[in-house]
C-alpha cells in the first residue's frame, strides 16, 4: 500500500495559479480550438518553470549536512532530463522550500510554489532516510515540484477502483476525507494536454495500487525509480538546445 501518501497543494486561488504558471513559462497556457480560433482555458494549464531556469532549492529545518548531501543527491537524479540547473544555497531565497520531519508528504505542482508564503515549505517529507520509502518519496516529491502530476490520474488509466473500499481504507489510516480522496484518487486530469502521453504504470508519479482496493485482478506495485516515460516527460517540459550543427 502507500505507507505514506503523498497529497498534492491544492492552490487556493485558481487564477493566481493559471497567472504565475503563465508568467513562468508562456508554454503552460494550453489552448483548445473551435473553428480555427484558439481560446485561453482557465482551469487547464502546466505548471512548468521557465525553460533554461536556475532553481535554488533550500531546507525549513536545520538538519544535519549529510542528510542535506543525501536529499540532494536524490533529487539531482531528474536533473540531467531537464534544461535547468539545480542550486542548493542556503544564502539565498529558497525557489523550492523542503520541510523534514513532516506530518505528511506533500508538495505544490511546479509554479504553485510561488504562491506559497516565503517562509513556508513548498515540498514536505514525512518519510526519513531510516524508512525504506525514502529515496523513492523524494523523486516523487520533486516530480510535483518540477510540474508533474500524478500519473494515476491521467484520463486513460482505467484503474476499476473499488471506491467504497477506497474511501474506507484512507479513512480509517490516514482520516482522510471523501474530498481529499477524490481530488488525490478519482479527479482525472483535463484531456487537453500538450504533455499527454501514454498512460505509464512504471512512473514513479504513481500510487500503489492494490488488489484489495480495485475490482478484478488490477494493481500497480510500488515504482521506486524515475521511468523512461517520466523522463521522456521531462524533456519535452524541459527541452535541451539542439546541439547538432
Amino acid at each position: 500500500m502507500n505507507t505514506h501518501p503523498c497529497k498534492v497543494i491544492s492552490p487556493d486561488n485558481l487564477m493566481a495559479s493559471f497567472e504565475v504558471a503563465i508568467k513562468e513559462n508562456p508554454a503552460n497556457e494550453l489552448t483548445l480550438t473551435s473553428g480555427g480560433r484558439h481560446k485561453r482555458s482557465v482551469g487547464q494549464w502546466s505548471k512548468f518553470w521557465g525553460n533554461g531556469r536556475s532553481l535554488n532549492i533550500t531546507f525549513v529545518n536545520a538538519e544535519p549536512e549529510t542528510l542535506r548531501k543525501q536529499i540532494e543527491g536524490i533529487i539531482r537524479q531528474w536533473e540531467p532530463s531537464t534544461n535547468l540547473t539545480f542550486t542548493f544555497d542556503q544564502a539565498l531565497n529558497g525557489d523550492i522550500r523542503i520541510k523534514t520531519g513532516a506530518q505528511t508528504n506533500e508538495s505544490y505542482v511546479g509554479t504553485d510554489a510561488t504562491l506559497a508564503p516565503t517562509d513556508q515549505p513548498t515540498l514536505s517529507l514525512f518519510v526519513g532516510p531510516q524508512d525504506n520509502d525514502f529515496e523513492w518519496t523524494i523523486l516523487h516529491e520533486f516530480g510535483h515540484a518540477l510540474g508533474l502530476q500524478h500519473e494515476h490520474l491521467h484520463p486513460k488509466a482505467n484503474i476499476p477502483w473499488d471506491k467504497p473500499k477506497v474511501y474506507d481504507y484512507y479513512k480509517a489510516h490516514y482520516q482522510w476525507t471523501k474530498e481529499q480522496v477524490d481530488y488525490n484518487l478519482f479527479t482525472l486530469l483535463p484531456t487537453v494536454d500538450f504533455m499527454q502521453g501514454p498512460y505509464d504504470k512504471e512512473s514513479i508519479m504513481h500510487y500503489v495500487v492494490t488488489n484489495e482496493l480495485t475490482i478484478g485482478d488490477w494493481e500497480v506495485p510500488r515504482n521506486t525509480r524515475i521511468s523512461k516515460l517520466d523522463r521522456r516527460n521531462m524533456r519535452k517540459a524541459y527541452p535541451k538546445a539542439n546541439t547538432t550543427p
